[in-house]
């Protein structure tokens, strides 16, 4: 009895032995076919990768939830990005390292449209014009002039004026009332007129100095309130008819210049040439009122800085020792 107690303890010993050790083999053999038999590896490694990005990106300080759904690369962001020639996109991908690329959107630049220069047609002959009269080239002058107004640009109107100088000096005083017309702008158009007048006042010959006189006359009576030329033309026209010796109507325009443009540059030369007109030799020829005005021209000018064209303190202190002594 005790014989076969024993044998049974035995088989039994040796059968869950035997279990146990067939156990173990299954599952080694179980835990080998599990890698072995994967059908892709490679998948499992990039899972495997993808798997410790996420883990990574988990621990790191709520930068993802900061991300909104635009931060998507979409392929079109992704083949820009994977070709540096493409200047065009409109954003900008950075990617470091492991991390999450980050889109910054940019506007496109504004590309302002350069509005092209125009170009003043009139310009390079007036400026031709210029440079002729510079070297006293008068004829070539005066053709460049005519073609920068043929032209009609901005500069066409002070070729006009220039033009309307070199016709009056020489003569031709048709057409420089005729480019007077033309002038639009009514500054420029009292310049003009001026500039006609001066012309024929600097030919000198008595029919000029006529045809100088009724220009003038048109300006200071069209024009009787310019501040630069309307007294400019009053005093032109008194040395004009100084020179012709008609003193009482040459006092009359000096007079005016006296009275309406004391902050004119001719109202302290107006005093001189009124001392000169009361010395000369007419029929009201006053030698004390001449005294007067030479005196006050020059209380006018002392202290000043001299005015070119305008300076007669040296004839001013010759007369006042002269006539000083003769009265």
């Amino acid at each position: 009895m005790k014989i076969l107690y024993f044998c049974l303890e035995l088989v039994l010993r040796l059968s869950l032995f035997f279990l146990l050790i067939l156990i173990s083999n299954v599952s080694a053999v179980h835990a080998q076919t599990t890698e072995l038999f994967l059908p892709f590896p490679e998948i499992w490694n990039q899972n495997s990768g993808n798997e410790k990005k996420e883990n990574q990106t988990s621990h790191q300080p709520n930068t993802s939830s900061n991300l909104s759904s635009e931060s998507v690369i979409n392929s079109k962001t992704l083949t820009s990005v994977s070709n540096p020639n493409n200047a065009e996109s409109g954003s900008n991908v950075a990617v470091v390292g492991n991390q999450l690329p980050s889109i910054t959107k940019t506007k496109p630049a504004d590309k302002k449209k350069k509005k092209k220069e125009v170009v003043d047609p009139s310009q390079a002959s007036f400026q031709k014009g210029k440079a002729y009269l510079t070297r006293d080239q008068k004829k070539s002058a005066e053709s460049e002039f005519a073609d920068s107004y043929g032209k009609e640009g901005d500069a066409a109107k002070f070729s006009r004026v220039e033009n309307t100088n070199l016709f009056g000096l020489d003569g031709k005083d048709k057409e420089s009332s005729g480019l007077v017309e033309k002038q639009e702008d009514p500054d420029l158009k009292i310049k003009t007129q001026f500039e006609l007048a001066r012309s024929l006042d600097r030919i000198g010959n008595p029919d000029s100095e006529e045809k100088a006189y009724k220009e003038y006359l048109k300006l200071v009576t069209e024009f009787p309130k310019h501040p630069e030329l309307t007294p400019r033309s009053h005093y032109a026209m008194a040395t004009l008819l100084i020179r012709k010796k008609e003193f009482r109507s040459a006092a009359h325009q000096l007079v005016n210049v006296l009275k309406n443009f004391k902050e004119s540059a001719e109202f302290l030369p107006a005093h001189y040439y009124l001392g000169k007109v009361y010395e000369s030799s007419w029929e009201e020829r006053d030698l004390e009122r001449s005294l007067k005005y030479y005196q006050l021209y020059m209380n006018g000018v002392e202290g000043k800085t001299p005015v070119p064209g305008y300076d007669f303190r040296k004839e001013t202190r010759e007369r006042l020792r002269v006539l000083g002594s003769s009265i």
